[in-house]
C-alpha cells in the first residue's frame, strides 16, 4: 500500500483551509501600519517615528498544563512580560495538536483578534498551525502567543537614516522532526532547524533576521535533550547577530506523550519598506533560480518516518550505503540557512531580484505559487537538478507516488533537493546564479516566469519534465 502525506497523519489540505478562513479575522486587528498582504511567508508592520527598530523587545504567553485558556489571557500574560515602557507592535499565535481541527483553531483565531482589535490595537501579524501526531496526546493542544514591542528609548537620527523601517515577523515549528531527535538523543540541530527556517522566512520579504523567542513544550524536562537545544541556540543567535530575547520551557505531561518534546519560535528581522518583498515585482520573462536544499529541512518527517522505520525497519544508527551516512545523519541534517549568501545579493542588486520562495511543506508548488502575481505562472523543469538519495529512499521504502495532489506525494510533501527559489530579472540569473555558487550555494536554473493564456491550467506553479 503506498503512503502519502496524509495517510501519515498530517492533513495539509485542512490546515490550509482553516488559514483560508482566518485570515478574515486576522485583518480585523490590522490597522494602516500593516504593509504586507496576506499569504506570505512573513508580515511587516511600518513603524511610527521616533520608534527604533534596534531596541526590540518581546515576551511569550504561555497556556497552562491543560492547554486551555482563553486567548485573552494569552495576550494579557504576554503584556504583562513586556519591559516597562514597551510599545506592543506585532503578536503572533501558534497551535499545534495532534490532529487538526479547523474550527478549533478558528474560533481561537477569532479570540485572539477580539482581545487584539480592541484601542490600543495590536495587529495579530502572523501564526502557525501544526499536526503533531505521535507528540501531542489526542484531543490535546497547545496554544503560544509572542508578542513583539519596541521600547520606548527613540533614536530619530537611525529612523532618517533607515528612511522607512519596517518590522518584519514570522512564527513558526520544527514539527514532527522532534520525533527524531529524541530518538537519537540529538537536539542541538533542532537549535539551527527553527533558527534558519524562521531566518528564511524573513529573508523571503527582504529583511534580516534580528530577535527571536523560544519556546519548548515537553512531557518531563529532560536536561539532556534541553541542554544541548539551548547552548546550540546560544550560539548560533551569537554567530547569527540574533538577539534571543526568551527561551521558554514548559513541562506539561496532559498535552505531551512522554518523553516528546516540540519547538517553535518567532522571528523579527528589519527591513526599509522601499526593499520590502511581496511578488508585485515579479514580471513575466523572470528567469527561476534554485537553491540546493540540506536534506528534509523541516517538513515531511511524519512521512519519513513512517516510510524509513516503520515500513522498511531502519535504524537511525545504521549506516545506509547509498546515503553515505547513518540514517540519523542523514534525517537530522539541519536547515540550511540561505541569508548570508541571499542578503548580499538584495542590497547590492535590489531591482534584479523580484521575489524569494522557501520552499518547506507543501513543496515547490505551493511556496513560489505564493508569490507570483496575479496572471503568471512558473514553470519549473524538473530536469534542472538531480533529486538527493535520501528523498528517493522515501519514496522506495513508502512506495509514495510522486505526486498526488490530494493525499500529497512527493512533490506535494518535500522540497525534493531545492530549498529557496529566486525570481530574478532573466538578463542578470547568470550572474546571480554565479555570485550564488561563489558564496558556497549550489545555485541552478530552474526555469522560468511565463504569462498565463486563456483556457490554461489553474496552477500556478507547472512542474514539468
Amino acid at each position: 500500500m503506498s503512503l502519502t502525506y496524509r495517510s501519515s497523519g498530517v492533513d495539509i489540505e485542512a490546515a490550509g483551509r482553516a488559514k483560508e478562513r482566518i485570515q478574515a479575522l486576522v485583518r480585523r486587528t490590522h490597522g494602516t501600519s500593516v504593509v504586507t498582504r496576506p499569504g506570505l511567508f512573513g508580515g511587516a508592520v511600518r513603524l511610527e517615528p521616533g520608534q527604533d527598530p534596534s531596541r526590540l523587545a518581546g515576551a511569550l504567553g504561555l497556556t497552562p498544563d491543560s492547554g486551555v485558556e482563553a486567548p485573552a489571557a494569552v495576550v494579557e500574560r504576554c503584556l504583562a512580560g513586556l519591559p516597562p515602557g514597551s510599545q506592543p507592535i506585532a503578536f503572533l499565535d501558534y497551535v499545534a495538536s495532534c490532529g487538526l481541527e479547523p474550527g478549533a483553531v478558528e474560533r481561537l483565531v477569532e479570540g485572539f483578534a477580539d482581545r487584539l482589535a480592541v484601542p490600543p490595537r495590536i495587529p495579530l501579524i502572523g501564526g502557525e498551525t501544526a499536526e503533531m501526531p505521535g507528540v501531542l496526546r489526542p484531543g490535546a493542544r497547545e496554544v503560544v502567543g509572542a508578542l513583539f514591542a519596541v521600547t520606548d528609548q527613540p533614536s530619530p537620527a537611525r529612523d532618517r537614516a533607515e528612511g522607512r523601517p519596517c518590522l518584519v515577523f514570522s512564527m513558526d515549528g520544527v514539527g514532527t522532526k522532534t520525533k527524531l531527535g529524541v530518538l537519537a538523543r540529538s537536539t542541538g540541530g533542532l537549535a539551527l532547524d527553527i533558527i534558519h527556517h524562521s531566518s528564511n522566512d524573513l529573508l523571503c520579504l527582504g529583511a534580516a533576521g534580528k530577535a527571536l523567542l523560544f519556546y519548548v513544550g515537553c512531557h518531563r524536562r529532560e536536561e539532556e535533550l534541553l541542554a544541548p537545544f539551548q547552548a546550540a541556540a546560544s550560539r548560533a543567535c551569537a554567530r547569527l547577530g540574533l538577539s534571543a530575547l526568551e527561551i521558554a520551557v514548559a513541562e506539561k505531561p496532559s498535552v505531551y506523550l512522554p518523553g516528546e518534546i516540540d519547538i517553535c519560535a518567532a522571528v523579527a528581522g528589519v527591513v526599509d519598506e522601499e526593499h520590502l518583498l511581496q511578488g508585485d515585482a515579479v514580471r513575466a520573462g523572470d528567469a527561476l533560480v534554485g537553491l540546493a536544499s540540506d536534506g528534509l529541512h523541516t517538513n515531511g518527517y511524519s512521512l519519513a518516518r513512517r516510510a524509513l522505520l516503520e515500513r522498511a525497519g531502519l535504524k537511525l544508527d545504521g549506516r545506509v550505503a547509498e546515503l553515505g551516512t547513518t540514517l540519523a545523519e542523514a534525517l537530522l541534517a539541519p536547515h540550511r540557512n540561505y541569508a548570508p549568501a541571499v542578503l548580499p545579493l538584495l542590497g547590492e542588486l535590489p531591482s534584479a531580484i523580484r521575489a524569494l520562495a522557501h520552499i518547506t511543506g507543501g513543496g515547490l508548488a505551493d511556496n513560489l505559487g505564493r508569490v507570483l502575481p496575479a496572471g503568471l505562472r512558473a514553470v519549473v523543469r524538473l530536469s534542472s537538478w538531480e533529486v538527493p538519495p535520501l528523498f528517493r529512499l522515501i519514496q522506495r521504502c513508502g512506495e509514495v507516488p510522486e505526486r498526488d495532489p490530494s493525499g500529497k506525494g512527493m512533490y506535494e510533501t518535500f522540497n525534493m533537493g531545492i530549498g529557496l527559489v529566486l525570481v530574478v530579472e532573466a538578463g542578470r540569473a547568470e550572474e546571480i546564479r554565479r555570485r550564488l555558487t561563489a558564496a558556497g550555494e549550489r545555485a541552478v536554473p530552474l526555469g522560468e516566469v511565463v504569462a498565463r493564456l486563456p483556457g490554461d491550467a489553474a496552477e500556478r506553479v507547472t512542474l514539468t519534465a
